[in-house]
């Protein structure tokens, strides 16, 4: 429990607000990871441009930097 409190402190956030932005994190992952192994099996299905490697790589700079930025609030 102590662990979990520092995290939480150091990444100045409530134990709801880091659940809610890593479960965010984990499902758009985990559903965009399903669509990448449907177009492995059926490549004739296409990746919406949304999802596609670019836009998740852009998403992942986006998350990285609101945690910086929520990092330096403290």
């Amino acid at each position: 429990l102590i662990i979990i409190m520092q995290h939480l402190k150091e990444n100045n956030e409530t134990y709801l607000g880091h659940m809610m932005f890593a479960g965010k994190i984990g499902f758009s992952l985990l559903f965009r990871g399903i669509v990448f192994l449907l177009h492995a099996v059926f490549p004739i299905c296409s990746i919406p441009k949304n999802l596609n490697l670019a836009a998740t790589s852009d998403k992942l700079d986006a998350w990285d930097a609101y945690t910086r930025e929520r990092k330096d609030r403290r």
